[in-house]
C-alpha cells in the first residue's frame, strides 16, 4: 500500500529556487518518479521597484528565500533523488525524519502567495532629501514628508514664494540625493 503524498519543506541555496524546481521535475520524470515526486511550490510574489530616471521595474521576490515545498510520497529512492538534486541541501528534520508541513500552514502560505499579488518596494524613506526631476517644480528640493506606496506617490516640502509648501509627486518625477 503507497503511502499518502505530503508536502515537505526542503532547504536549498537562496537564489536557486527555481533552478531547483525545474531540476526536480526533470528528475522525476528521468528516474519514473511521477507517482512520488508530485508538485513543487516555490512561494514568490511580485514587488515593483522604482530605479534611477523612473522606471519601474516588476520582479518576483521569494516570501521564503533558500526553502521551497514538494508534495511527495517519501520512499528510499525518492528521498535519495529529492537530496541529491543540484542546489539542494537537505529536508527539514525532527529526529532523522522529514517532517511534513500541516495543511493549515500550507493554506496559509498560499493565502499569503495570492494576497501579496504585487507590493512595492521604494528606494525613498522619509526625511529624505529629494529634487524633483519633472515640469513643473523640475529643479526644487525638498523633504519626503509622506510615502504613498500604493498609489506610487510621495508628498515633499519644497520652498515656494519663500514658505515650505507640500506637493505631491509621482515616484517617478524625483531622485533621492
Amino acid at each position: 500500500m503507497q503511502k499518502k503524498p505530503e508536502w515537505y519543506v526542503i532547504q536549498v541555496i537562496s537564489g536557486t529556487e527555481q533552478n531547483v524546481k525545474s531540476s526536480l521535475y526533470q528528475r522525476r520524470e528521468s528516474f519514473w518518479l511521477e507517482d512520488y515526486i508530485l508538485d513543487v511550490f516555490v512561494p514568490t510574489h511580485d514587488v515593483v521597484t522604482v530605479r534611477a530616471g523612473g522606471t519601474k521595474v516588476k520582479q518576483q521576490k521569494n516570501i521564503i528565500p533558500g526553502y521551497i515545498l514538494v508534495q511527495m510520497v517519501v520512499t528510499n529512492e525518492s528521498w535519495y533523488i529529492v537530496r541529491n538534486t543540484p542546489n539542494v541541501t537537505g529536508f527539514l528534520w525532527a529526529w532523522n525524519i522529514p517532517v511534513p508541513v500541516a495543511g493549515s500552514e500550507l493554506e496559509q502560505l498560499k493565502w499569503k502567495v495570492e494576497s501579496n499579488k504585487e507590493t512595492f518596494s521604494s528606494k525613498f524613506k522619509l526625511w529624505d532629501r529629494a529634487q524633483v526631476t519633472k515640469w513643473p517644480f523640475e529643479g526644487n528640493e525638498g523633504f519626503i514628508i509622506d510615502i504613498n506606496d500604493e498609489k506610487w506617490l510621495v508628498k515633499i516640502n519644497i520652498n515656494l514664494l519663500g514658505r515650505d509648501t507640500p506637493i505631491e509627486l509621482d515616484f517617478s518625477q524625483i531622485t533621492v540625493k
